[in-house]
């Protein structure tokens, strides 16, 4: 009888734990969530009809620390990596990848917290990341509510609010880790930008990024 066929699975944050055990006395890593820009900053094809406002992020007291914060699956238990610190505040890297992908996916401008040139309309979008779980070599797990609100857009257009979730299956390894929720991010930037209205007041259809479930909007 094979003596290993019932060996029960080292919970993930058991193994996370033994990684990072010999690592103490070490020199921490950094990670980041953005990547370069391929390009370059080009602002070539930018439509000039409208511009969007991503808003200052909302994310969970838990995982507003400099520590990566792993959990376990159920998220009863959270251990702070010192081992594992993110290159900026969090929420500051969460806000710039999603202004990022919703400016390149709209070819509109983000003009953040500036004001935009006189007369150009302005969808400002307010996020509130109401989860933002990583289960070591499992799962990362993000869920976001965001509200929409136009400034100067033309016609009978009212303010709204989102919601939706992802998941991302993940490897073992702090870099798949993090890689993880670059892409969870970026399947919620395309719901998030099919969620502003056209200039017919109709959001585009479009199909749901894989692994995002989109919660609908109400507004």
């Amino acid at each position: 009888m094979n003596s290993t066929a019932h060996r029960p699975r080292v919970p993930a944050l058991a193994l996370m734990a033994a990684l990072l055990a010999g690592c103490a006395a070490s020199a921490p890593q950094y990670y980041t969530l953005q990547i370069p820009d391929a390009a370059g900053g080009n602002d070539a094809g930018l439509q000039a009809d409208y511009a969007i406002s991503v808003q200052p992020v909302i994310i969970p007291e838990q995982v507003a620390r400099p520590q990566i914060v792993v959990s376990t699956s159920s998220g009863a238990e959270v251990v702070p990596l010192n081992a594992a610190l993110w290159a900026g505040p969090l929420e500051a890297q969460i806000r710039n990848v999603l202004a990022g992908e919703l400016a390149q996916r709209l070819g509109v401008l983000d003009v953040g917290r500036n004001s935009a040139a006189k007369g150009l309309p302005v969808w400002r979008i307010y996020l509130d990341v109401r989860s933002f779980d990583s289960v070591y070599a499992e799962a990362v797990r993000q869920e976001v509510v965001w509200r929409i609100v136009p400034q100067g857009v033309p016609g009978n257009v009212k303010e709204r609010v989102c919601s939706a979730r992802a998941s991302v299956p993940v490897k073992e390894g702090m870099s798949a880790l993090v890689e993880g929720h670059r892409s969870a991010l970026t399947g919620l930037a395309g719901v998030i930008a099919q969620s502003l209205p056209g200039p017919s007041g109709a959001v585009a259809p479009s199909g749901t990024p894989e692994g995002v479930s989109f919660r609908g909007c109400v507004g």
